[in-house]
């Protein structure tokens, strides 16, 4: 897990490098559909990344985008009528069958379907009208860690290509983006030590951002989860109040992400209702090192983001005992149906 957490920056560049082709081709399939629905279709982490291609679609395209429910394909073998839409199903593996049933019943309805999968031979990615590689290389820790970020950042560059942002600056936002996740890895030791021993006895633990960084917010919860056993929640501030605020006991550790400017008022007001409670708040803002780095687009802090605490979760487990390479009951690739 460390070592894959650490090439991620590298594994950015190699994306780069390599997808430009396949960027292009799923970005003028969006265009010539120009479609009136995005519909992203996800399971586990790839979920999370689909939240924020979610917001992405909304701010970069202006189209309305929902995510797919696949038990609705599954558990009651319905068929939907789509308006225009283009269908993106995001998936490590390209193997869950209640995923590959929503893209069958969608293509069936017409809908073309980009598939962002890490394997080129899956069945996800021949299903697909266009498919972009993650290029995020093996990935044997079964916490996904440079799969999670290299989705984010095959969202962020076919929607911003679509919206007709040049490969050029895209190509120099993925540079910039991966200068500071080497800073960042290079000098975020001592404070996520610091985190580590104040959640030394933590049984519960909740992660709240907004915006974008509600996807990494929610899959910082769930490294927690997946590796420490810990009851870890990621939420929106501003579901947040709707009831994980009656969590906070004196003591409760929350983990508030404030480094991206969209949705950061929210997020500080809830961290005051935190405090109120006598909650344990620990801020991951623009303060920390790579965060502020200058010309990163603030639609990719969330990329980065996810890097001290994919480290936390790491270093917890570690220092629990745990083997956050093999947590139990739990496998690479997971088929639901």
């Amino acid at each position: 897990m460390r070592a894959e957490i650490d090439e991620q920056p590298e594994r950015w560049l190699d994306f780069a490098r390599t997808q430009r082709e396949a960027v292009h081709s799923a970005a003028a399939l969006i265009r010539n559909v120009d479609p009136a629905l995005l519909v992203f279709a996800a399971r586990g982490s790839s979920d999370h990344a689909a939240q924020y291609g979610q917001y992405l679609a909304h701010n970069l395209l202006n189209i309305p985008a929902m995510l797919a429910t696949p038990s609705t394909f599954t558990a009651f073998d319905t068929e939907l009528r789509f308006p225009r839409s283009v269908m993106l199903a995001v998936s490590q593996s390209g193997e869950s069958p209640d995923l590959l049933a929503t893209v069958r019943s969608s293509q069936r309805a017409g809908v073309a379907v980009i598939a962002f999968t890490n394997n080129a031979d899956s069945s996800l990615a021949r299903l697909g009208d266009v498919h972009v590689a993650l290029a995020a290389g093996p990935e044997l820790s079964v916490a996904a860690t440079k799969t999670y970020t290299a989705e984010l950042l095959a969202l962020y560059s076919v929607l911003s290509h679509a919206a007709g942002i040049e490969w050029s600056d895209t190509h120099q936002s993925i540079q910039t983006a991966a200068a500071a996740g080497a800073e960042l890895l290079a000098a975020s030791g001592p404070l996520i030590s610091s985190w580590s021993a104040e959640l030394a006895d933590a049984a519960r633990v909740l992660v709240v951002g907004r915006g974008y960084s509600m996807s990494s917010a929610k899959e910082a919860a769930l490294k927690l989860m997946e590796t420490n056993g810990i009851a870890a929640s990621g939420w929106s501030a501003a579901d947040a109040k709707h009831g994980p605020l009656g969590q906070v006991v004196p003591g409760t550790p929350v983990i508030f992400l404030t480094a991206s400017p969209g949705g950061r008022e929210s997020v500080e007001t809830f961290a005051n209702d935190v405090v109120a409670l006598s909650g344990r708040p620990i801020v991951l803002d623009s303060s920390f090192p790579g965060l502020s780095y200058a010309g990163l687009d603030p639609a990719l802090v969330p990329l980065l983001e996810i890097i001290p605490l994919q480290i936390l979760a790491l270093q917890l487990a570690v220092s629990r005992g745990l083997d956050p390479d093999r947590p139990t009951g739990l496998k690479k690739v997971t088929r639901t149906h």
